[in-house]
């Protein structure tokens, strides 16, 4: 099962593979914060940073993002298979102008109807 929280929500050990999806290690977090890191499943810097500084609108931001995930759809298709086996954690940035990163790459890995 694919679960999903932030970098500012504490880990359990509920949540089976914390998989780390953000542009750059969180500061101050140790290495035992997650169990993997893949920045390319996070925005790209630029995007993101258009996103918060609001030069890109939060709907232009979702498309631009998920049209960077589809060069990623190999290993979103690899995260849902090891999904149905197992529980993965994706920990991303906490939602920003109402926009959930989380959220994009989840409805990405999730088959339809499997939310």
């Amino acid at each position: 099962m694919l679960h999903l929280k932030t970098v500012s929500d504490k880990p359990f050990d509920s949540d089976g593979y914390r998989l780390l999806a953000t542009c750059e290690w969180p500061k101050g977090r140790p290495q035992s914060f997650a169990d993997g890191f893949n920045p390319n499943l996070a925005p790209p810097r630029a995007l993101y940073d258009s996103l918060v500084s609001g030069k890109t609108k939060p709907e232009d931001f979702t498309k631009q993002y998920q049209k960077h995930l589809e060069t990623f759809k190999p290993r979103l298709e690899k995260l849902a298979m090891q999904a149905r086996d197992f529980d993965i954690t994706l920990v991303t940035y906490p939602d920003f102008a109402g926009v959930s990163i989380g959220r994009i790459v989840f409805d990405k890995i999730q088959p339809a109807g499997k939310k």
